[in-house]
């Protein structure tokens, strides 16, 4: 394949991910067609197989990269050697609050659209492998804080302690997702509320 074509296929493909994530956003995507993303894009509607397999490939190549960074982000803070087991959780609860309102709309797209449960053991989708992966470092990251002394019996306690803690998150995130407020000033007013929330759940778990 010859350099000009290569960096025509390369445009037209990113030009189909852009389609698609815009379409995900406004219309979510169980709604979303390949011929409507075709179209949107300027590709017939047998082309876009060209470069995608299916709905769910193009959802995977939009969503792996960034949600890949945001587990590295996460994954930093509960590495620190030099923080308590409360700070790490919750530098690792900021980065997901940040991931997600840096990323407007859009976010639904990369956390939910095509997701399954959260407790499957190995998802079909690489990116529900992701996803799954990074709900289990909140899981672990939360109970090191509770500390339930790793008894396999209270792993379903476990699980459904960070379904809470999440749950909170996600209506932290849509509370002010769309915001008219700058991001910084958005983050700097609201993350010490949200860190006093993630220490109040916390507490109310240890008790």
């Amino acid at each position: 394949m010859t350099t000009r074509r290569k960096m025509l296929t390369e445009e037209m493909k990113q030009a189909i991910r852009h389609s698609a994530a815009r379409l995900f956003a406004e219309k979510g995507y169980p709604s979303v067609t390949m011929r409507e993303i075709a179209k949107e894009a300027g590709c017939s509607h047998t082309a876009i197989y060209l470069y995608f397999k299916n709905k769910e490939d193009l959802l995977q190549q939009i969503a792996m990269p960034p949600l890949a960074e945001m587990e590295g982000r996460m994954l930093e803070r509960l590495g620190d050697a030099e923080a308590a087991p409360l700070d790490k959780l919750i530098g690792a609860c900021q980065e997901y609050a940040v991931f997600c309102l840096s990323n407007g709309s859009f976010f639904n797209v990369l956390i939910t659209s095509g997701s399954g449960r959260v407790d499957e053991p190995e998802p079909e989708l690489e990116v529900n492998q992701i996803r799954n992966r990074i709900f289990g470092h909140l899981i672990q990251a939360l109970d090191n804080v509770v500390d339930d002394e790793g008894s396999a019996a209270d792993a379903e306690a476990a699980l459904n302690r960070a379904r809470i803690l999440f749950y909170y998150m996600q209506g932290f995130v849509h509370t002010y997702n769309g915001s008219l407020e700058s991001i910084d000033s958005l983050l700097e007013r609201t993350l010490p509320i949200y860190n006093q929330g993630i220490r109040t759940l916390v507490a109310g778990m240890k008790a």
